[in-house]
């Protein structure tokens, strides 16, 4: 008799596909209920907050650019203000004094934020100079058919473009018109260039790009960082007034504009739009991440649960034929039992003889429990030794690194610090002689450290020569190494002080601090090389840095 009638395999075929269908529909809807909700609540939230947050974002690049350029206003108005209030309280008769001039020049410079002005001169209405301070030969020179001096005569103030003029070198001039006694006259001051760059090339925001000024015909009034040069033509023509700041996509780049208030040049500043909407990509990444993970969370639920509960429907199905089956089997066996009895009896003495045999295995087995002590024992072994290599791998962390070291050019350091000590070595017309070997050797070692010792002792130099000293720096390669020697012509150091000028703490400055060839010593001593001293009273002080090819700790 077979224990599965073939009606039921049949009516097991027919279920499963019928099921199946069920399934599907469930699935369908399900998944429909779930994501048309999440797509129009998301696609709406996600619209609204990105709509805001490039509203904010470009609202508070506006800002931005406004404060920079009234930064640059300010610059140029507090500078006009400086000459105004000079040529009102002195007077022409006091300014044309070379002594007095020299002296408010100096006192020009010497303020804050006003180092920017190279030279001074007073001019008289036919553009002639009166009196002139500064490092060009100009005193001879008039300015009567200069564009600038007819506009400042007719203006009362006046600021130009940059320009080349006598000097040949690009720059640009503020003037101011004063008219007494003796008729009308000019104070004219020029401006550096590479200060007002400082000034104006920060992008907005402290953000990365390209920020520059540019004239109503498009010329470069400062330095671009890419694709320009100063005096030359921009990509901006047919320029024309406007209030606020405006903003253009270009090529990946929000480009934002504004003309300053007091002169006729258009602030310019380029950023990326990557840079700029970073948190609009971020909302949008973020946003993008959730959906596609609250779908898969979402789909899958729906699979996981329609799945389950398909799956109980067709094994509920099942049983209920099975059962049906059983039933009839148990009525059947049922009356045959009284005819077993004999049958049953022998089965039990069988059980009782594997119930005492399972028994005396049982028994057995207790006397091998220390197969388990073994194994917790080589347990709690092996997590020491996990904990051992976890704090040897803490100990290995925190022990303290070797300096960053990368391939160094000792000439590019060099010309580097004097670039950025520029203004100062001309305001003291202190020379620099390079005395440079072609093609030295590129050696490996601590670039930031490096700077710092050259930094020191170049301005341990100035320091000695105070003006119109010499500097001399030369580099050679050596069998072993470069060496780099810095001198100047200034008093020397004592022959009673030689050998202390690295000691720390020792200074013969009132204002310093006695640290500075100490930590120069001490990093060139870490970087595997050697610093000495030679000097005479009054012969000046030569310093001699040696540093090895390749980083010697």
């Amino acid at each position: 008799m077979s224990d599965v009638p073939a009606s039921f395999s049949k009516t097991k075929e027919k279920d499963y596909p019928y099921f199946r269908g069920v399934w599907n529909r469930v699935v369908v809807a399900l998944t429909a209920a779930s994501f048309i909700p999440l797509i129009l609540i998301g696609g709406g939230m996600y619209y609204y907050a990105t709509s805001a947050l490039k509203e904010k974002t470009l609202t508070t690049l506006r800002m931005q650019v406004i404060n920079h350029k009234d930064a640059i206003d300010q610059f140029l108005a507090e500078r006009t203000m400086d000459l105004k209030v000079v040529s009102a309280n002195l007077g022409l008769d006091s300014l044309i004094t070379p002594d007095v001039l020299e002296g408010v020049f100096l006192s020009l410079r010497s303020a804050e934020g006003r180092s920017c002005f190279t030279d001074l001169g007073i001019i008289d209405d036919q553009g002639r100079h009166l009196a002139y301070v500064g490092p060009y030969d100009l005193i001879s020179k008039n300015y009567k058919d200069a564009p600038w001096f007819k506009a400042v005569m007719e203006r009362d103030v006046y600021i130009s473009d940059v320009f080349s003029g006598f000097r040949r070198v690009p720059h640009f001039i503020i003037a101011v018109k004063q008219t007494g006694n003796e008729g009308a006259w000019i104070i004219r001051a020029t401006v550096d260039t590479v200060y007002f760059d400082g000034i104006t090339s920060q992008s907005p925001g402290k953000r990365s790009g390209d920020a520059f000024l540019i004239n109503r015909n498009g010329v470069f009034q400062t330095n671009p960082r890419m694709g320009g040069q100063l005096m030359g033509q921009s990509e901006f023509t047919g320029l024309e007034p406007f209030e606020g700041v405006k903003l253009e996509e270009r090529e990946g780049q929000i480009h934002a504009t504004a003309w300053l208030r007091n002169v006729p040049w258009l602030c310019v500043a380029k950023i990326d739009q990557d840079e700029i909407f970073d948190a609009l990509h971020r909302v949008r990444n973020t946003g993008i991440f959730v959906f596609i993970l609250g779908a898969i969370l979402i789909f899958l639920t729906v699979l996981l649960i329609t799945n389950q509960l398909v799956s109980s429907l067709e094994t509920k199905r099942r049983n209920i034929r099975f059962l049906n089956q059983q039933l009839r089997r148990t009525s059947y066996m049922a009356s045959s039992m009284e005819l077993s009895y004999g049958f049953f009896r022998e089965i039990k003495d069988n059980l009782a003889n594997i119930d005492v045999a399972t028994t005396w295995i049982q028994d057995l087995s207790l006397e091998g429990s220390s197969d388990e002590i073994e194994k917790s024992l080589d347990q709690i072994k092996s997590e020491v030794l996990r904990s051992r290599k976890s704090i040897d791998k803490f100990l290995r962390f925190i022990r303290p690194g070797h300096p960053v070291i990368t391939e160094v050019n000792i000439n590019e350091i060099l010309d580097d610090l004097l670039e950025f000590l520029g203004s100062e070595l001309d305001f003291k017309n202190i020379k620099v002689k390079r005395d440079y070997q072609d093609h030295l050797p590129i050696i490996r070692s601590d670039n930031s450290k490096l700077r710092q010792v050259f930094q020191n002792i170049v301005l341990n130099a100035v320091s000695a020569v105070e003006k119109d000293g010499e500097i001399r720096l030369k580099t050679r390669a050596e069998k072993n190494g470069v060496i780099v020697t810095v001198a100047d012509n200034g008093p020397g150091i004592p022959e009673e002080n030689i050998d202390q000028v690295f000691d720390p703490l020792f200074t013969t400055k009132p204002e310093g601090t006695g640290l500075g060839l100490s930590i120069c010593l001490n990093i060139t001593q870490k970087l595997g090389g050697s610093i000495s001293v030679k000097s005479e009273a009054g012969k000046g002080a030569f310093f001699i840095i040696q540093l090895p090819f390749q980083f010697k700790p």
